[in-house]
């Protein structure tokens, strides 16, 4: 129904995809409402809900329709937004390694053979039998 929809004074977090319904849109502080560029299937009829833009956080609805078939998709406006509102980077955030501790390959090396003959004596020890 609707085809290569953009917003053209803002940011649109997520390429568009006729089958995703919800989506995130960064726009400049004086932005007043969202401008929409589309391509729509033959007819099909669009109506935009909500278009006008406050502080912060908004919400714009637009449905698309035909004698078949409806679509809604919902925009969650932000004005100013500095940081991904739909994003993992916010998650990913809390992830960081400050410092990577390493331990040198000669040191696993001692290490992986202590722990052998370790093993090695405790076998000895367990299943040595004595002989009469």
């Amino acid at each position: 129904m609707i085809h290569d929809l953009k917003i053209l004074n803002g940011t649109l977090e997520l390429n568009f995809n006729e089958y995703t319904y919800f989506y995130t849109v960064t726009v400049p502080d004086d932005v007043s409402s969202l401008e929409f560029s589309y391509k729509l299937a033959d007819d099909t009829y669009v109506e935009i809900k909500n278009n006008d833009l406050v502080e912060e956080e908004n919400t714009v609805i637009l449905d698309v329709y035909n004698v078949n078939d409806e679509a809604t998709y919902t925009f969650l406006v932000y004005k100013n937004k500095i940081e991904d509102v739909s994003g993992i980077d916010n998650y990913m955030k809390s992830l960081e390694v400050e410092s990577i501790d390493t331990l040198n390959l000669y040191k696993v090396q001692i290490l992986a053979i202590s722990i052998f003959l370790m093993l090695v004596l405790l076998f000895t020890f367990i299943f040595h039998r004595k002989k009469a």
